[in-house]
């Protein structure tokens, strides 16, 4: 996983400390039945994190069922409402790491790696203890784990509103230096959608409460059991397309046995804010445009027997304005919960086309499909 040899060693070991964010207003059901699952993959999250060893493990939540569901835990746990601020990510955490005196730092989203290992934990405790004046990060240009060392090193950097920025801000100000990590599926699949929920329910390594909340749900997994057995089809072809990195590409090409045909475009847009400032422009959705959706989805039924869509580029290229009750309404079919037009008519096609459709955001695209093929090939 990584060389640690070329690196300075601390002649002191410090602790490091983790820090874990979940939170953020609620709308709806399904943003509520998410908010369930992402409180038990949290739960899970510590109790691996204590198996790895962290003696301080810190949970800032805006929760007070997931601060109360903790309190048997021997994580720490900070409400929201004790820091005034409005949230700002990069903020919010300065202030976490100057109240708590934290002297190096593992960041993890509460949605991140429901998939990991006590072991890759440790892994990453491990490296932060023994060196100094270093970062890592599970995405270079998307993170949702960080581990930075010292804790001090935010106040060199401009900080980032969302955490997928903060590696990039860290490279261009922090004056810490780099560590790669090796790709692994417990590192990089997170849960941003309703789609990856569907997606980690087969998994075998799922924890006992994340699981737990999962089996509350009453989803239709049909299209994505179908993709996951397009996957492991010789005469089959399956089309991906979004915000693909190379090294999932090659994992899929190695691993899978139906064809692929794989569209890539729009890498970074979240964290070079390009979205924010409307410059998203995607070949795929010119096309979109031009055909319309139905005829579309008819396109793509011709060249393939099934679709993975990270539909987040596509949103940004048409420039809706949509709620995330409203996004996680079409990944999962839900017409009746769509208030936008357009996005019900685009997720009308995409769910009566003739092939097995998954919709999504960046997570399906990285580690949802990485989670699939790795269920597949483990018998789940």
């Amino acid at each position: 996983m990584g060389t640690m040899g070329s690196l300075k060693q601390s002649s002191e070991t410090q602790l490091v400390s983790l820090v874990i964010f979940e939170g953020g207003a609620v709308h709806g059901a399904l943003e509520t039945q998410m908010q369930a699952v992402r409180e038990g993959m949290v739960l899970d999250l510590v109790e691996r994190a204590q198996e790895a060893g962290f003696e301080h493990i810190l949970v800032v939540t805006s929760y007070p069922e997931l601060a109360q569901r903790l309190r048997g835990s021997q994580a720490q746990v900070l409400l929201g409402s004790e820091i005034e601020r409005p949230f700002h990510f990069g903020q919010r955490l300065r202030d976490v790491v100057e109240k708590c005196r934290l002297e190096k730092v593992l960041y993890m989203g509460g949605a991140a790696a429901p998939l990991i290992s006590s072991a890759e934990l440790q892994y990453l405790r491990e490296i932060l203890e023994q060196n100094e004046d270093v970062f890592l990060t599970n995405n270079y240009y998307s993170a949702d784990i960080v581990g930075f060392a010292p804790g001090k090193a935010l106040e060199r950097i401009t900080l980032p509103a969302i955490d997928n920025a903060l590696p990039l801000a860290f490279s261009h100000a922090g004056g810490l230096r780099f560590i790669p990590l090796q790709r692994t599926l417990g590192l990089n699949f997170d849960v941003d959608t309703p789609t990856d929920v569907m997606i980690m329910s087969v998994h075998p390594s799922l924890g006992a409460n994340t699981r737990a909340a999962v089996q509350d749900l009453k989803w239709d997994f049909s299209r994505a059991q179908a993709i996951k057995e397009l996957l492991g089809t010789p005469s089959g072809e399956l089309i991906i397309y979004g915000r693909v990195g190379s090294t999932l590409f090659q994992y899929l090409d190695a691993n899978t046995r139906c064809r692929l045909r794989l569209y890539s475009e729009e890498r970074g847009m979240k964290a070079l804010g390009r979205d924010a400032r409307g410059e998203v422009k995607a070949l795929m959705g010119k096309l979109v445009e031009e055909l319309g959706f139905r005829a579309f989805f008819d396109f793509l039924a011709e060249v393939a027997g099934g679709a993975v869509l990270d539909t987040r580029v596509l949103f940004e290229h048409f420039h809706w304005q949509l709620s995330a009750a409203d996004r996680f309404a079409s990944d999962l079919g839900e017409l009746d919960l769509i208030s936008h037009d357009g996005l019900r008519e685009f997720t009308r096609a995409a769910i009566e086309a003739p092939i097995p459709i998954l919709l999504g955001g960046h997570s399906l695209v990285a580690g949802g499909l990485w989670a699939l093929v790795d269920a597949g090939l483990k018998g789940s």
